[in-house]
């Protein structure tokens, strides 16, 4: 079972746009790339507690939920300023990958969709800052 998870894990190219998510781990990957090369993109600093509490989940076994991470966010900056950053980045890639990419929006949704699945720090970030634009049509009456 270990060497399937793996052979997916490398099937799944965050740098492509129309690669297929079929874990919540890859989803909330590629994410996580679109945030962290949003970043470097715009010469925006992230510090090591910020690019790790893109991951933070408290339902993903590969991720290990440490307390100390949240204090150690917490003395850098407020929750809020924290999602704030993560959600203009998030919103500026997604802009980007749309001007560049007819198919960007798509997999936007399907990520979400797939990360949607379990309870994701990240996903507060995404619905904030593109979660109207991912929205399929019938999603707006729930």
């Amino acid at each position: 079972m270990g060497s399937n998870l793996s052979d997916r894990s490398e099937a799944f190219d965050e740098g492509n746009v129309g690669a297929i998510m079929t874990t919540q781990s890859e989803a909330k990957r590629f994410f996580a790339t679109k945030v962290i090369d949003r970043a470097r993109t715009e010469g925006v600093a992230l510090s090591e507690a910020e690019r790790r509490m893109l991951y933070w989940s408290e339902s993903d076994p590969e991720f290990n939920a440490d307390p100390k991470l949240v204090e150690q966010l917490a003395a850098e900056m407020s929750d809020e300023d924290y999602e704030a950053k993560i959600a203009t980045l998030l919103r500026n890639a997604f802009a980007a990958d749309s001007a560049n990419d007819s198919r960007a929006r798509e997999a936007w949704q399907q990520a979400r969709s797939v990360l949607k699945q379990g309870d994701h720090y990240i996903l507060i970030m995404i619905d904030r800052a593109v979660g109207t634009k991912l929205k399929r049509w019938w999603e707006f009456w729930r």
